[in-house]
């Protein structure tokens, strides 16, 4: 092999891992937007958006098992495959606190002092998926 064909072949790899590095930042970003519609429609909707809000859990469900489509050349960025699953743990975690503050905390008929409140846990319950997907996309414009 020659020096100028090895030089094309590294190209090449560097090109693939940099690409699936933004695909997985899209796909964080991507899981953030559905997330955040998700609870400000369950938080603040009328209660009919509410009900129908439940249907987007099966938006979430496809999205996740959309993931393999996006890891799909296995192909990663070394920051990507080093901060997967913290943002991955995060987010259960922080889903799960919006979840308890959605059953124990929100009033069934919410008044507008609570709309600061609810928008507040709705931004803490995507953070780590904006987080994940900003720090990636910051490591790969920095190449």
């Amino acid at each position: 092999m020659s020096a100028e064909a090895a030089l094309r072949e590294v190209d090449r790899a560097q090109s693939a891992v940099r690409r699936s590095g933004r695909r997985g930042a899209i796909f964080l970003l991507s899981l953030w937007l559905i997330s955040t519609a998700y609870w400000l429609a369950a938080l603040l909707g009328t209660e009919a958006v509410q009900d129908y809000s439940g249907l987007g859990l099966f938006l979430v469900v496809g999205v996740v098992l959309g993931a393999r489509l996006v890891f799909r050349e296995r192909v990663y960025s070394r920051l990507m495959s080093r901060i997967i699953y913290p943002v991955t743990g995060a987010f259960v975690g922080t889903t799960v606190l919006a979840s308890l503050y959605n059953m124990f905390l929100h009033p069934m008929e919410p008044g507008p002092g609570w709309v600061v409140p609810d928008v507040v846990v709705t931004l803490i319950a995507g953070a780590p998926l904006l987080y994940g997907a900003v720090r990636v996309l910051r490591s790969e414009s920095e190449r």
